[in-house]
């Protein structure tokens, strides 16, 4: 039984972000850590397992030099230490140890005394456009690939360091490399992705199996699309402290202190079981700190003991912490506001938002900033505040009817909602995809009509997986919305930015309908520049539903500081009397047409609570978590990923994709019936959800004439 405690990959890189994690991060028996199974999911949902597979074959790694399954530190050291008794060999996973720092290295190449250091990670890199360095500041690791390449630095040390002591008579020379997914290569064969299928081993780790004939499709392929690139002076550079956010005065990277002092520091006591010796002290990433409990759970909160140093318990429990204040411009602006020590939203004053009566010009209805004033106004129950929003508040309610009513009637019946569903992983799915580049698999379609009458008018979900969906996708919408000249809505910019990525990829293409496809794609959309000046806007371009909420509608008790349409749902539900008379018979299917539900088995959308609250009509659908292998924790874990600003780029509905991903090698009928149907119910509600939205502001706006 291994007891030794060592600084590895994995705890270098929450060090980096903030050595006090240390402490909780080394305890997961006894501290809450809502980002433990952040590395699977993302890998699940971006396809980082299958990029780890297809560079051992790009690297030429033997199968009995993969060292994957060899879980204890002292294995996987013999073993790395027998194969490089090779004068040539390339180890995966190889292990390596100095002190008590730790790495498996991803792919390390020997040849003779020259060795090759890798680490593969899926994260996008074109090397036309991005650069490794910044030139703001000077001289500084660009801090978009900054944790990457400090890892590359971390791993290069401890192999340097551990050659010099296994070997002293020897001149190893070590060189880094850091292979990406590589955004200027187009893949020459189709199905890359589909060659490595995820399974659970028998410890019951999530791996990539490669399919029989992997290999050989490999070696048909002329174009690399991950690719090893050359880091290695840089990383000398980090090593020896001499890069400039490791210089300047203030040090957000190492804490205070060059590199190589760094990594000893808290190697010294995080490996002891001590806390970080450092005083503590606050920041604006704190307030997103990982090591915080969820609900009814049984484990210690560590992002709590760290902000109860600095607040009393009372206040940290009752008063509004700036964190969840709607909007994310604020996110530097926060930062500023911790380190002043104004933490909660009722020590925020004109001097830290814009003045109220600065209002934006020509905005309809709030602005973000008078949004902001009224969630604090809500939160901190300030009537000051709230007596600026009294003519349109109702308890926690705050609905501005008068100016929903002008809004609504632009708008011209009838009334099309629509959502899609997207994926763009590491590895193309079809010949001539760069990594990362966009697949439209699904929509959703409702129609809402000037009598009231509603229903589920189409959909889409490409049924054959082996073929590139995109064209498809968007005749097929076309075709539906091309009846009439309705209003369409979306909710949120994903669908607006999606159609003018395909219309990128019709322009490239061959396809003999591409002019008539590009026009309609501009017909419905907009482009801004990058002084977000208009470049176009169609004649029917869609209306996000979402800045309609965000200008009108605020509701305290469901909404908090989020504008997700999975908050706004109940909090309409839940606002509404109307709707929930309506949707607690079971219509829709019946009354309301659906593609999904049968006529004869209609759904009743709401089901009450004991305390009349309004259960999520989410809750009702197949669970697709159940479908992929993934508990309802790690859906609500992969539901949040999916609207960070992750470096994969997930749009709506992490879940989504992956069941797609899942479908694409999934194998048996049964299984890819279910997963069908569970992306189609679960699109189906997506926009439903946003009938319902429409119909709550009609039946208010109808109420108060």
């Amino acid at each position: 039984m291994e007891t030794k405690k060592y600084l590895t990959k994995s705890a270098f890189k929450i060090a980096l972000s903030c050595p006090q994690k240390l402490y909780y991060y080394g305890r997961p028996d006894e501290y809450e850590n809502a980002n433990a199974n952040d590395e699977f999911l993302e890998s699940l949902a971006e396809g980082g397992f299958q990029v780890g597979e297809l560079a051992k074959i790009y690297c030429d790694v033997p199968d009995d030099c993969d060292l994957k399954n060899l879980m204890g530190h002292e294995k996987s050291l013999q073993r790395t230490q027998e194969l490089m008794q090779r004068d040539q060999v390339n180890i995966a996973e190889a292990a390596f140890c100095f002190g008590n720092l730790f790495v498996r290295v991803d792919i390390l190449k020997k040849d003779g005394n020259r060795i090759e250091l890798i680490e593969v990670k899926a994260k996008s890199w074109n090397p036309e456009t991005d650069n490794f360095i910044s030139s703001r500041p000077k001289g500084a690791v660009a801090s978009g690939i900054r944790p990457y390449v400090y890892d590359v630095a971390f791993q290069k040390y401890v192999v340097c360091q551990a050659l010099k002591e296994l070997y002293p008579n020897e001149d190893y020379s070590v060189k880094a490399f850091l292979m990406m997914a590589d955004k200027s290569k187009r893949a020459d064969i189709d199905g890359l992705n589909q060659l490595f299928k995820i399974e659970k081993n028998q410890q019951g780790r999530a791996e990539a199996v490669m399919a029989s004939d992997a290999r050989q499709r490999i070696a048909e392929s002329k174009v690399q699309v991950v690719t090893p690139f050359d880091v290695d002076e840089l990383c000398d550079t980090i090593i020896a402290g001499e890069t400039t956010e490791q210089t300047t005065d203030k040090n957000p990277t190492c804490m205070g202190m060059r590199f190589v002092p760094f990594i000893h520091w808290v190697a010294d006591f995080y490996c002891n079981g001590q806390r970080c010796p450092a005083p503590i002290e606050l920041a604006g990433k704190c307030l997103k700190c990982e090591f915080h409990c969820i609900a009814d759970s049984d484990k210690k909160d560590g992002k709590r003991e760290c902000w109860l140093t600095q607040v009393t318990e009372d206040d940290y429990d009752h008063r509004p912490l700036i964190a969840t204040l709607n909007g994310s411009s604020l996110s530097t602006n926060r930062g500023k506001w911790v380190s002043e020590g104004k933490y909660f939203m009722d020590q925020l004053t004109e001097t830290e938002l814009k003045p109220f009566n600065e209002k934006t010009p020509d905005a309809p209805g709030l602005d973000d900033y008078q949004r902001k004033w009224l969630q604090i106004g809500m939160e901190t129950k300030n009537e000051d505040i709230l007596s600026r929003f009294r003519e349109h508040l109702n308890g926690n309610i705050y609905l501005d009817v008068d100016g929903l009513r002008t809004e609504m009637a632009k708008w011209k019946y009838p009334l099309h909602m629509i959502d899609f569903e997207t994926t763009a992983v590491a590895l193309p799915y079809y010949i001539g995809m760069k990594p990362y580049e966009q697949v439209a698999f699904q929509f959703s379609h409702h129609i809402i009509y000037e009598d009231g009458r509603i229903e589920h008018a189409g959909q889409y979900l490409n049924e054959d997986v082996t073929k590139f969906p995109n064209f498809e996708f968007v005749r097929e919408l076309r075709r539906q919305l091309s009846h009439d000249e309705g209003t369409i809505f979306r909710y949120a910019t994903h669908e607006n930015s999606i159609l003018r990525a395909i219309a990128g990829q019709l322009a490239d293409s061959n396809e003999r309908d591409k002019d008539e496809l590009i026009a309609f794609i501009r017909s419905i959309t907009h482009e801004k520049d990058k002084n977000h000046n208009l470049v176009y806007q169609g004649e029917r371009d869609m209306v996000d539903l979402l800045q309609v909420v965000k200008r009108y509608f605020y509701q305290l008790d469901e909404m908090h500081g989020s504008n997700s349409i999975k908050q706004v749902l109940p909090a309409v539900l839940n606002s509404s009397d109307y709707l929930k008379q309506k949707y607690c018979q079971p219509i829709y299917g019946s009354i309301i047409p659906s593609c999904n539900i049968k006529e004869t088995e209609p759904l009743a959308w709401i089901k009450l609570e004991a305390d009349g609250h309004v259960d999520s009509p989410y809750h009702q659908l197949p669970s697709v978590g159940a479908l992929i292998g993934m508990s309802e924790e790690e859906m609500e874990q992969m539901e949040q990923l999916s609207t960070d600003e992750k470096d994969f780029e997930v749009a709506n509905g992490g879940a989504a994709l992956t069941a797609y991903n899942k479908l694409m090698f999934c194998e048996g009928q049964g299984m890819n019936d279910a997963l069908r149907q569970a992306l189609l119910r679960y699109c189906e509600l997506d926009t439903m959800s946003m009938v319902f939205i429409w119909e709550y502001f009609h039946d208010m706006v109808t109420k108060k004439k």
